[in-house]
């Protein structure tokens, strides 16, 4: 059987809380104070009969030293409307005076005696007083029974009272603290459907405030994401339909008899499926980027080589587009632990884009040095038109082209960096962008000196 609670709103659930919280406060302090009172009320009246009792006792005391006996005292004072209320031992430990006449003349033990209270009287004897019946007295007057019921419906009144205004302070308390949360639940419901630019609106510092803060941050990322997702997907299916759509015309045209079947045609569609294995390539090293499956391989590793490596590679394509490549590597440098095949990736793909930017004549400069204790920086900067402030931030975004003009035959399709940036970030280094005074774009990487293991095998997290 489900628990009928569990159907209840927050809401609900918490005002019950107080109402019972409060009630149960209100009858315990009812309780409390009451028996206060009763206690209070007993010891006043216990303490009020004291007097009389001594006022007596000196009246008794009098009597018997005017007189020299204390006989027929006991009748006189048990024809009175309260009786006798104590027993008078003398300093024998003999019953003098007594409400039981069968106790008058016989001898307390000294325990007995030390119970009462002692009368010191002027002739210097002294006698002891105790008191008859030993339990306090209870209210029986109508002036005693009045003022204890005034005071037990005073109690009552300022209890409901309070409990009344705990009640209503609760409201607003609850209020003021599921208001938020319903508008939270509002906005999740909205997100849930789809409508990814909900956000919540609360002027609160509190800890619901700090949540509306975060939710409101989690859907500006579900939202940026979203609209990544959306574009990525459009940037893919147009950078595979356009040398799709080229091989497929060039095949239809050798089919009918339109294209001569030459070496330049056959040329041109392979470098059509070049670009486009390229393109599938480049998408499934992201992909397992992203999931945190992609292999990175750790070994000591010389940088200085890789990057002397590199520049036979592209020298001869830095060599036809007229372009003069300066080296500034200290030979010193540190052997790292790296993956080295994924390291020269990162500086193949930063030099391609360097040489695509870079107009005939100009200057590519790649610079290597070891900076402080911990990393080494390799710089690639050109000669070229460089990169708008807006644009540096982003150049490392996947598909993103500063200038979107341009083509994927031009330049790339624009994940060249982005495969850069993963690499780098997955060997513990940093990549950025920035342009040089004299112009023209520069990209650095900072990768850390120390060792993780020899033959390590890591994944690179996503991003």
């Amino acid at each position: 059987m489900r628990n009928p609670l569990r159907r209840l709103s927050f809401q609900t659930k918490l005002l019950a809380s107080f109402a019972t919280v409060i009630i149960l406060a209100t009858i315990g302090g009812y309780l409390f104070i009451n028996q206060s009172v009763n206690r209070a009320f007993s010891n006043f009246a216990v303490q009020r009969l004291s007097l009389e009792d001594q006022l007596l006792i000196q009246l008794i005391a009098n009597y018997y030293q005017r007189s020299g006996s204390l006989e027929g005292v006991a009748e006189v004072l048990g024809r009175g409307p309260r009786g006798i209320p104590f027993t008078l031992v003398d300093s024998t430990r003999t019953v003098i005076v007594s409400p039981d006449p069968r106790l008058v003349g016989r001898q307390l033990d000294e325990d007995q005696a030390k119970q009462g209270q002692r009368v010191v009287l002027a002739t210097g004897e002294t006698w002891t007083a105790l008191r008859y019946p030993p339990e306090p007295p209870r209210p029986s007057g109508a002036l005693e029974r009045g003022f204890l019921l005034t005071t037990r419906r005073a109690l009552w009144f300022a209890g409901c009272t309070a409990a009344a205004a705990g009640l209503l302070l609760a409201i607003l308390l609850l209020r003021q603290t599921t208001s938020p949360l319903r508008q939270l639940e509002a906005a999740t419901r909205r997100i849930a459907e789809g409508h990814l630019d909900e956000r919540v609106h609360l002027d609160s510092s509190d800890e619901i405030g700090r949540l509306a803060a975060s939710f409101n941050d989690m859907a500006a990322t579900l939202e940026s994401a979203e609209r990544a997702k959306q574009r990525m997907i459009a940037d893919i299916s147009h950078e595979l339909r356009t040398p799709l759509s080229a091989v497929r015309s060039a095949l239809e045209g050798l089919r009918d008899g339109l294209i001569e079947p030459s070496q330049a045609t056959f040329t041109a569609l392979h470098n059509r499926l070049l670009l486009f294995t390229r393109l599938v390539n480049d998408l499934h090293q992201l992909t397992l980027a992203d999931a945190g499956q992609l292999s990175i391989e750790k070994r000591p590793t010389p940088i200085g080589g890789i990057l002397e490596g590199i520049v036979d590679t592209v020298g001869a394509e830095v060599e036809d587009a007229g372009i003069t490549l300066e080296e500034d590597i200290d030979p010193q440098l540190p052997t790292l632990d790296l993956d080295p095949h994924r390291i020269e990736q990162v500086f193949l793909n930063l030099l391609s884009n360097a040489i695509r930017h870079t107009p005939s004549e100009g200057t590519i400069r790649l610079a290597a040095r070891k900076e402080g204790e911990d990393s080494v920086v390799v710089s690639v900067c050109d000669t070229g038109p460089g990169v708008r402030p807006e644009d540096l931030e982003r150049v490392f975004e996947r598909f993103y082209r500063a200038d979107a003009s341009r083509s994927s035959d031009e330049g790339g399709a624009g994940l060249g960096l982005s495969i850069a940036k993963v690499l780098v970030e997955a060997h513990g280094g940093r990549i950025w962008a920035e342009n040089t005074p004299r112009g023209g774009a520069c990209f650095r990487v900072a990768l850390p000196i120390g060792r993780s293991g020899v033959g390590e095998k890591e994944s690179a997290a996503p991003e």
